[in-house]
């Protein structure tokens, strides 16, 4: 009998259906009483019917169709759905009995079947006449090279370490001097060693981008740490309320409002110098020291009593000593505080730890808090830290 699986054979299953739906109308349908007892009679009845036709010889539609169709496949011996004449001889005896899809759908196939092995035997005469070998031997045997090419690379890396950057590439150096470098197992140490230089040079340029953004970070705060704090006349101003409290003397109020302006250009000219040179002193440390200094005597002395001897100027001011107190108390210019000028600073707040400088017996350096709160104290002599004169 011909072979029909692979088509399927839907006049078989037309018939499996159709009984299935008469077995279906011979069982009660859910009805109940004198209605269920007639129905099953009625089912039973045509099942008899047709259990008696079935033994006469008779055929349901469907049965019929699938007759026919069996017969159109047992007419073509040892049929070959592999074969494009075997589908072909199938296909015509389809058409004939009326089955035309079925027909079509096996020359359909057999056109298929036969380009496929055209292009097959184009192809091994091509090889053949061109001297080449088998391809499919040769491609064998290159299967069987790179194996065992590969095993001879993993049992070469037995031992080896390869677990740093530089294990890793030292290790395929050596597949490469012994002749293992086209061996699987180089070309996965390869794309390790890409790997991992990959993920390197993005920790490198992380590294990078984080030094960086420190960088500016710690440029923004220092920025912002030595910004100029005397800005838009602030060290006149100081001035004017500092000298509400102690008027130069012998001066009208626009003079003295001229000498505040004076006083504060110099103010504001060192705060924005301090803002520039970001030593060790910002201008927000400095400032509350300006008017410390100005208090001083030998820089501004608001009434020197000279005016009972001669009409005029009451005061004094000395820019130099202004600017030379400040410059020591900041520790700027190479200035220090010597022996007899400790007593000056100490006594009026003008000495900052770590920045303003001393000349002592052991040499010239930063004031600690130490050695002004024993100086303060009297744990300390001068001539501990000087030395006797």
């Amino acid at each position: 009998m011909a072979q029909q699986g692979m088509f399927g054979n839907q006049y078989q299953q037309a018939v499996t259906d159709e009984t299935a739906l008469r077995r279906q109308q011979s069982q009660t349908g859910g009805l109940t009483g004198w209605a269920a007892i007639t129905n099953a009679m009625s089912g039973i009845g045509s099942e008899i019917g047709y259990q008696g036709g079935q033994a006469m010889g008779g055929q349901t539609a469907a049965q019929v169709q699938q007759s026919n169709f069996q017969s159109v496949m047992d007419s073509v011996p040892d049929f070959n759905p592999a074969d494009p004449a075997s589908l072909q001889a199938m296909s015509s005896s389809m058409w004939q009995a009326g089955f035309y899809d079925e027909g079509m759908a096996m020359m359909d196939r057999a056109s298929t079947i036969t380009a496929a092995n055209a292009q097959n035997e184009y192809v091994k005469a091509k090889t053949k006449s061109e001297g080449g070998p088998n391809l499919s031997d040769e491609r064998t045997q290159q299967l069987i090279d790179k194996e065992a090419l590969n095993l001879k690379a993993v049992d070469f890396m037995k031992g080896i370490p390869s677990d740093t950057l530089e294990e890793k590439e030292s290790l395929l150096t050596l597949f490469k001097q012994n002749g293992l470098y086209d061996s699987t197992a180089a070309g996965e140490l390869s794309d390790e060693i890409q790997s991992f230089k990959g993920v390197s040079m993005q920790i490198e340029r992380n590294v990078t981008l984080e030094k960086k953004e420190e960088a500016r970070v710690a440029a923004a705060l220092k920025t912002q740490q030595f910004k100029p704090v005397l800005e838009n006349q602030k060290g006149t101003s100081q001035v004017k309320g500092y000298f509400l409290t102690n008027p130069p003397s012998g001066l009208g109020t626009e003079d003295t409002a001229t000498l505040a302006t004076t006083i504060g250009d110099i103010m504001e000219t060192y705060d924005n110098t301090l803002s520039t040179s970001q030593g060790q002193i910002s201008p927000g440390v400095a400032e509350p020291y300006y008017l410390r200094v100005l208090s001083l005597s030998d820089v501004y002395n608001p009434n020197t009593e000279a005016f009972s001897i001669m009409p005029g100027d009451d005061y004094a001011f000395s820019e130099e000593n202004f600017k030379t107190t400040l410059d020591t108390t900041f520790g700027r210019k190479g200035r220090f505080i010597r022996r007899a000028d400790v007593a000056r600073y100490l006594d009026n707040d003008l000495i900052i730890p770590g920045v303003t400088l001393l000349a002592t017996n052991g040499g010239i350096g930063a004031v600690t808090q130490e050695t002004i709160d024993a100086l303060k104290n009297g744990t300390m002599t001068y001539d501990q830290i000087f030395g006797k004169k």
